[in-house]
Protein backbone atom coordinates (compact mmCIF):
# COMPACT_ATOMS: atom_id res chain seq x y z
CA UNK A 1 0.00 0.00 0.00
CA UNK A 2 3.17 2.43 0.75
CA UNK A 3 4.46 1.36 -2.51
CA UNK A 4 1.55 2.09 -4.60
CA UNK A 5 0.91 5.73 -2.44
CA UNK A 6 4.21 6.49 -2.80
CA UNK A 7 4.09 5.83 -6.89
CA UNK A 8 0.38 7.41 -6.75
CA UNK A 9 2.23 10.40 -5.34
CA UNK A 10 4.98 10.39 -7.97
CA UNK A 11 3.00 10.08 -10.79
CA UNK A 12 1.29 13.18 -9.34
CA UNK A 13 4.49 15.26 -9.19
CA UNK A 14 5.49 13.80 -12.08
CA UNK A 15 2.24 15.03 -14.04
CA UNK A 16 2.13 18.26 -12.27
CA UNK A 17 5.64 19.04 -12.68
CA UNK A 18 4.79 18.30 -16.68
CA UNK A 19 1.73 20.39 -16.51
CA UNK A 20 3.58 23.19 -15.14
CA UNK A 21 6.75 22.76 -17.91
CA UNK A 22 3.66 23.32 -20.30
CA UNK A 23 3.03 26.15 -18.69
CA UNK A 24 5.79 27.64 -18.86
CA UNK A 25 6.78 26.62 -22.56
CA UNK A 26 3.10 28.21 -23.80
CA UNK A 27 3.81 31.66 -21.82
CA UNK A 28 7.50 31.45 -23.27
CA UNK A 29 5.79 31.42 -26.41
CA UNK A 30 3.21 33.93 -26.11
CA UNK A 31 5.91 36.50 -25.01
CA UNK A 32 8.14 35.71 -27.93
CA UNK A 33 4.69 36.10 -30.07
CA UNK A 34 3.81 39.02 -28.64
CA UNK A 35 7.13 40.36 -29.28
CA UNK A 36 7.39 39.33 -32.90
CA UNK A 37 3.82 41.41 -32.90
CA UNK A 38 4.99 44.60 -31.35
CA UNK A 39 8.08 44.93 -33.41
CA UNK A 40 5.81 44.16 -36.67
CA UNK A 41 3.44 46.83 -35.57
CA UNK A 42 6.38 48.73 -35.05
CA UNK A 43 7.80 48.21 -38.34
CA UNK A 44 4.20 49.53 -39.94
CA UNK A 45 4.22 52.33 -38.07
CA UNK A 46 7.82 53.91 -38.58
CA UNK A 47 7.18 55.19 -42.24
CA UNK A 48 9.98 56.91 -43.35
CA UNK A 49 8.42 60.64 -43.68
CA UNK A 50 9.66 63.12 -46.52
CA UNK A 51 11.75 65.94 -45.48
CA UNK A 52 9.62 69.35 -45.68
CA UNK A 53 12.64 71.62 -47.84
CA UNK A 54 11.85 75.49 -46.42
CA UNK A 55 10.31 78.09 -49.43
CA UNK A 56 13.24 79.85 -50.28
CA UNK A 57 12.41 83.49 -49.50
CA UNK A 58 11.57 84.71 -53.07
CA UNK A 59 9.31 81.91 -53.36
CA UNK A 60 7.46 82.70 -50.29
CA UNK A 61 7.40 86.26 -50.74
CA UNK A 62 4.23 88.25 -51.58
CA UNK A 63 4.27 88.90 -55.31
CA UNK A 64 2.81 92.15 -54.99
CA UNK A 65 5.75 93.04 -52.95
CA UNK A 66 8.67 91.84 -54.44
CA UNK A 67 11.53 93.95 -56.14
CA UNK A 68 9.27 97.21 -54.47
CA UNK A 69 12.95 98.60 -52.99
CA UNK A 70 10.63 99.16 -49.72
CA UNK A 71 11.09 97.01 -46.58
CA UNK A 72 8.64 97.40 -43.91
CA UNK A 73 8.80 96.48 -40.23
CA UNK A 74 5.54 98.39 -38.64
CA UNK A 75 5.88 100.79 -37.21
CA UNK A 76 9.48 102.00 -39.04
CA UNK A 77 9.55 102.31 -42.92
CA UNK A 78 12.38 101.66 -43.79
CA UNK A 79 13.72 102.44 -47.76
CA UNK A 80 16.17 100.98 -49.68
CA UNK A 81 17.97 102.77 -52.84
CA UNK A 82 16.84 100.73 -56.01
CA UNK A 83 14.33 102.98 -57.91
CA UNK A 84 15.08 100.86 -61.17
CA UNK A 85 15.33 103.87 -63.45
CA UNK A 86 14.99 103.76 -67.33
CA UNK A 87 17.80 105.54 -67.42
CA UNK A 88 20.69 106.91 -65.44
CA UNK A 89 19.24 110.47 -65.93
CA UNK A 90 15.39 109.76 -65.55
CA UNK A 91 14.04 107.44 -62.93
CA UNK A 92 11.15 105.88 -63.64
CA UNK A 93 8.00 106.68 -61.90
CA UNK A 94 6.84 103.93 -59.55
CA UNK A 95 3.99 102.94 -57.23
CA UNK A 96 4.91 100.42 -54.50
CA UNK A 97 2.11 98.91 -52.42
CA UNK A 98 3.18 98.24 -48.89
CA UNK A 99 2.08 95.78 -46.28
CA UNK A 100 -0.22 98.82 -44.41
CA UNK A 101 -1.36 102.02 -45.89
CA UNK A 102 1.59 104.68 -45.43
CA UNK A 103 0.79 108.31 -44.62
CA UNK A 104 2.33 111.25 -46.36
CA UNK A 105 3.70 112.81 -42.68
CA UNK A 106 5.65 109.53 -41.25
CA UNK A 107 6.94 108.68 -44.70
CA UNK A 108 8.36 112.25 -45.08
CA UNK A 109 9.75 111.85 -41.29
CA UNK A 110 11.28 109.33 -42.17
CA UNK A 111 12.81 109.78 -45.47
CA UNK A 112 14.07 113.40 -44.88
CA UNK A 113 14.44 113.32 -41.07
CA UNK A 114 12.25 116.69 -40.41
CA UNK A 115 10.76 115.44 -37.03
CA UNK A 116 7.42 117.22 -37.13
CA UNK A 117 3.99 116.08 -36.03
CA UNK A 118 0.56 116.63 -36.72
CA UNK A 119 -1.59 117.04 -40.30
CA UNK A 120 0.69 118.25 -43.00
CA UNK A 121 -0.57 121.27 -43.16
CA UNK A 122 0.49 122.61 -39.98
CA UNK A 123 4.32 121.68 -40.81
CA UNK A 124 5.03 124.62 -42.01
CA UNK A 125 4.49 127.27 -38.84
CA UNK A 126 5.57 124.21 -36.96
CA UNK A 127 9.13 124.55 -38.46
CA UNK A 128 9.82 128.13 -37.67
CA UNK A 129 12.62 128.59 -35.81
CA UNK A 130 13.42 125.21 -36.11
CA UNK A 131 14.60 124.55 -39.38
CA UNK A 132 14.90 126.02 -42.70
CA UNK A 133 12.04 127.08 -44.79
CA UNK A 134 12.46 127.82 -48.22
CA UNK A 135 11.16 129.01 -51.14
CA UNK A 136 12.99 126.95 -53.67
CA UNK A 137 13.01 123.19 -53.57
CA UNK A 138 16.30 121.55 -52.81
CA UNK A 139 16.86 117.33 -52.47
CA UNK A 140 16.26 115.98 -49.09
CA UNK A 141 13.67 119.00 -48.20
CA UNK A 142 10.07 118.88 -47.10
CA UNK A 143 8.05 120.02 -49.84
CA UNK A 144 5.06 121.65 -47.76
CA UNK A 145 1.11 121.61 -49.45
CA UNK A 146 -1.47 124.02 -47.99
CA UNK A 147 -4.49 122.50 -47.03
CA UNK A 148 -7.83 122.82 -49.47
CA UNK A 149 -11.34 121.42 -50.01
CA UNK A 150 -10.05 117.88 -50.95
CA UNK A 151 -7.24 117.85 -49.22
CA UNK A 152 -7.99 119.14 -45.78
CA UNK A 153 -4.90 118.07 -44.09
CA UNK A 154 -2.91 119.12 -46.64
CA UNK A 155 0.00 116.92 -48.17
CA UNK A 156 3.78 116.66 -47.70
CA UNK A 157 6.75 115.35 -50.03
CA UNK A 158 10.22 114.55 -49.95
CA UNK A 159 12.15 116.19 -52.89
CA UNK A 160 14.79 113.46 -54.32
CA UNK A 161 16.11 115.63 -57.23
CA UNK A 162 15.57 119.16 -58.74
CA UNK A 163 15.45 118.26 -62.70
CA UNK A 164 15.43 122.16 -63.72
CA UNK A 165 14.20 125.38 -61.62
CA UNK A 166 10.52 124.49 -62.82
CA UNK A 167 10.87 120.83 -62.08
CA UNK A 168 11.59 118.32 -59.55
CA UNK A 169 11.10 114.85 -58.84
CA UNK A 170 9.55 113.60 -55.10
CA UNK A 171 8.90 110.65 -53.25
CA UNK A 172 6.14 110.91 -51.40
CA UNK A 173 2.99 108.98 -49.72
CA UNK A 174 -0.90 108.33 -49.55
CA UNK A 175 -1.17 110.26 -52.54
CA UNK A 176 -5.05 110.07 -53.50
CA UNK A 177 -5.50 108.53 -50.09
CA UNK A 178 -4.88 105.06 -51.17
CA UNK A 179 -1.84 104.69 -48.98
CA UNK A 180 0.99 103.62 -51.26
CA UNK A 181 3.91 105.32 -51.83
CA UNK A 182 4.74 106.91 -55.11
CA UNK A 183 8.54 107.49 -55.73
CA UNK A 184 10.04 109.43 -58.60
CA UNK A 185 7.00 111.46 -58.97
CA UNK A 186 7.69 114.45 -61.21
CA UNK A 187 6.20 118.05 -59.99
CA UNK A 188 5.72 120.97 -61.98
CA UNK A 189 6.10 124.89 -61.08
CA UNK A 190 3.05 126.27 -62.52
CA UNK A 191 3.24 129.36 -60.71
CA UNK A 192 2.90 132.72 -63.41
CA UNK A 193 6.15 133.89 -61.18
CA UNK A 194 8.01 130.88 -61.13
CA UNK A 195 7.81 131.29 -57.40
CA UNK A 196 6.94 127.41 -56.50
CA UNK A 197 3.36 128.86 -54.91
CA UNK A 198 1.83 126.69 -57.02
CA UNK A 199 2.47 122.94 -59.03
CA UNK A 200 0.95 120.38 -60.51
CA UNK A 201 1.91 116.39 -59.61
CA UNK A 202 2.31 113.51 -62.04
CA UNK A 203 -0.27 111.15 -62.34
CA UNK A 204 1.38 107.95 -62.11
CA UNK A 205 -1.36 105.71 -62.50
CA UNK A 206 -2.37 107.28 -65.92
CA UNK A 207 1.08 108.09 -66.65
CA UNK A 208 0.27 112.51 -67.71
CA UNK A 209 0.99 115.18 -65.60
CA UNK A 210 -1.80 116.44 -63.06
CA UNK A 211 -4.32 118.94 -64.50
CA UNK A 212 -4.72 120.29 -60.66
CA UNK A 213 -2.66 123.34 -59.82
CA UNK A 214 -2.01 122.86 -55.69
CA UNK A 215 -0.88 125.56 -53.62
CA UNK A 216 2.36 125.37 -51.79
CA UNK A 217 3.86 126.92 -48.58
CA UNK A 218 7.11 126.21 -49.17
CA UNK A 219 10.00 123.90 -48.78
CA UNK A 220 11.49 122.78 -44.98
CA UNK A 221 14.80 121.70 -44.95
CA UNK A 222 17.90 120.51 -42.23
CA UNK A 223 19.75 124.00 -41.64
CA UNK A 224 22.69 122.14 -42.23
CA UNK A 225 21.38 121.30 -46.07
CA UNK A 226 21.33 125.30 -46.58
CA UNK A 227 24.48 126.20 -44.71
Amino acid sequence: MIRLDCAGRASAISLLAAFVAFLCASSADARQASLHHRAAVHHRIAVPVPLVRPMPDSAAADPVQQDTGVALSDPTLSIISDDKPASADTPTPTIVHPGRRIYCVEFARLVSGIALFGDARTWWDKARDVYARLSDPTPGAVMVFAGRKSMRKGHVAVVKRVVSNREVLVDHANWGRDGSIYLNAPVIDVSPNNDWSQVKVWNTRAGTMGNTAYALKGFIAQRFAVN
